[in-house]
């Protein structure tokens, strides 16, 4: 375990905050797409309570990133309680939901979803990969979307990344130009012509990862080429 500082916590959505985390020691090694284990620490460095969360920075940050939904249970109590300055454990990274450079690559995500998968499109961005990535993000509000600003920034300065969010709670708000409704193959097909040909990762509640899984069958993607992860 390697003791990290808090150097920013930031509510990016009502309900959703981003810690980042600068290590105090050596720096956890993980691949994008990976989970660490947080832990609260008492005072005399012991764990209190421990969590995984997926991690949403890019191996090549200098610092941590986590994108954690408040729910109120143990753990994210103890987190919002947390200021600046404030030492924590890390473990990580763990886990087989990774990216390894596949040049077509499909994203799909929903809610805090979306934090492994923005380490796999930072990782894309950073390291100038080519090739065709896309980015299903399923939001239910325009106020609800997390890292919107950055999403859209790394899609104009990266030709090869595409980004789709649909709003499921909303219908064509104000200057919408983005799609609406729930995420399903007719949609998808819009924005990707050869699913077949792509690897995918999905990330979010269970009952949305095996909705994709079934989109994703209807238009031909190898089930072997399918990674998920969700919970609820």
């Amino acid at each position: 375990m390697t003791r990290y500082r808090i150097t920013s916590a930031t509510d990016a959505v009502p309900g959703i905050r981003i810690f980042r985390l600068e290590p105090l020691g050596r720096p956890i090694s993980f691949k994008p797409g990976q989970f660490a284990f947080l832990h609260i620490l008492d005072e005399k460095g012991g764990t209190v309570v421990k969590r995984p969360y997926s991690i949403a920075s890019a191996p090549g940050a200098l610092y941590l990133e986590f994108c954690i939904k408040l729910v109120g249970g143990e753990m994210t109590k103890r987190l919002e309680d947390l200021a600046k300055g404030a030492v924590m454990g890390v473990e990580g990274g763990f886990g087989h939901f990774s990216y390894g450079d596949q040049p077509k690559a499909g994203f799909v995500g929903g809610g805090t979803g979306i934090a492994p998968l923005m380490a796999m499109l930072r990782h894309i961005a950073d390291r100038k990969l080519d090739g065709a990535f896309v980015l299903f993000y399923s939001a239910r509000t325009k106020d609800s979307i997390v890292y919107r600003e950055e999403l859209e920034e790394l899609q104009r300065r990266n030709p090869a990344i595409k980004v789709v969010i649909t709003l499921t709670r909303e219908e064509n708000p104000g200057d919408w130009k983005g799609e609406c409704g729930r995420l399903d193959a007719g949609m998808m097909a819009k924005h990707v012509r050869d699913a077949r040909n792509f690897d995918w990762w999905v990330c979010g509640q269970l009952e949305m990862v095996e909705g994709i899984r079934e989109c994703l069958t209807k238009l031909g993607a190898d089930q072997k080429r399918i990674r998920a992860e969700g919970w609820g």
